[in-house]
């Protein structure tokens, strides 16, 4: 690329710049170092044009170094999200593999089950059905006792203890 070479006014301060970049752009970036001057003028009106002008470009240089630091620590976080997502995309792979692998697996064991299905069933039709016989129901107690009779015997019975409190007095 061709250099160019624009002419500037920033501040009633007159300079040529040489640069590869577009005539708009520099005159747009001129314009925005101006209006930071004037602004720092307005707020100290003592200030000498090199003051400002130190202060103005501390601004500036301090502005793109926050700006490289966000961009680095975008490009961080963009590089983890990709580690991320690469380990998430082995992982999936493994797992359709581990999918695939255990389709495989149960379909031989239906396979063999069906077999073995087969088999039992062939047995299983010469054999006699047993049945069973008699009911499931909850049986009688023998001795005639009451349900829950077995746990009064824990109960405590205060007829006696009164007795012999009576005779103790």
């Amino acid at each position: 690329m061709s250099k160019n070479s624009i002419r500037l006014t920033i501040c009633g301060t007159e300079c040529a710049v040489g640069t590869d970049d577009n005539e708009a752009y520099v005159r747009s970036i001129a314009s925005e170092v101006q209006d930071c001057m004037q602004n720092l003028s307005r707020q100290n009106e003592t200030a000498s044009g090199a003051v400002i002008a130190i202060v103005a470009a501390l601004s500036f240089c301090d502005d793109y170094h926050k700006a490289n630091q966000t961009a680095e620590t975008l490009r961080e976080q963009i590089k983890g999200y990709l580690e991320d997502s690469s380990q998430a995309r082995l992982e999936a792979e493994t797992a359709q593999k581990e999918v695939a692998r255990l389709k495989q697996e149960v379909a031989s064991l239906r396979a063999r089950l069906g077999e073995a299905d087969a088999d039992a069933s062939d047995s299983v039709a010469d054999a006699p059905v047993q049945r069973t016989s008699g009911s499931f129901s909850r049986p009688k107690r023998e001795d005639g006792e009451p349900e829950g009779a077995f746990l009064q015997h824990f109960e405590e019975k205060e007829e006696p203890l009164e007795a012999e409190e009576a005779q103790n007095d």
